[in-house]
């Protein structure tokens, strides 16, 4: 079990009982998408990498790109399972694939417009809702790991050289004992966390039932 760093940037918020949620926007492609049980993620940055069923993915953002001091973790994404679409630039909302209109909508329907492919397949992985998260402190701020990847042998300069490539990000991946040494550091310092069972029941609320009692 291996896994990667993948920088993305800074998420925005949404306030829910108090606890604030870390998200793509609303309006646009979703990736990593949170808003179901098991997380999505068939886009960003996915051809830098090689993901591997049980990889731990840690999904970060930092303070100031590329030299940055802080990298704080939005999404903890530990791959369950790897799905080879049929068509690389299209899907159709019935494929087995297809986890819900939600999902669809959000999701899966943007290969159709960005990100389209020449020659690979295209694939989505999908988190192991019970080990994946996105891990808050006591005060709903979001963790900065880069102390626990000091601990685990990686200092801020090997992570401002493998976190860019050019002007831009890439992947950094992680050995199976980096991967794991922070997924336990991430899990113990979480004070707070949001599971997907928990964002799809806000992404789709049940509806309201009629409690009044019927009058005779």
């Amino acid at each position: 079990m291996a896994g990667y760093l993948i920088y993305h940037p800074k998420r925005q918020i949404m306030a829910h009982a108090d606890k604030p949620i870390y998200h793509d926007s609303l309006e646009g492609n979703q990736d990593p998408y949170i808003w179901q049980r098991s997380f999505l993620h068939s886009y960003c940055h996915i051809t830098q990498m090689r993901p591997q069923v049980g990889d731990i993915n840690v999904w970060v953002a930092g303070d100031t790109f590329p030299h940055f001091q802080q990298l704080f973790c939005d999404v903890v994404f530990v791959v369950a399972s790897k799905h080879y679409w049929p068509n690389a630039n299209d899907l159709s909302p019935d494929d087995p694939i297809v986890d819900s209109p939600a999902a669809y909508a959000d999701h899966y329907q943007w290969a159709q417009w960005q990100h389209q492919f020449k020659r690979r397949r295209r694939f989505t992985l999908k988190a192991d809702p019970t080990r994946s998260f996105q891990p808050l402190t006591n005060d709903g701020l979001l963790l900065d790991i880069v102390p626990a990847l000091a601990a685990a042998g990686v200092d801020l300069a090997q992570l401002r050289t493998k976190l860019r490539a050019g002007f831009n990000s890439q992947p950094m991946a992680l050995s199976a004992e980096q991967a794991t040494a922070l997924y336990h550091w991430i899990d113990m310092e979480a004070a707070q966390r949001w599971y997907g069972d928990d964002l799809a029941a806000i992404r789709n609320p049940a509806p309201a039932t009629n409690t009044a009692k019927a009058r005779c």
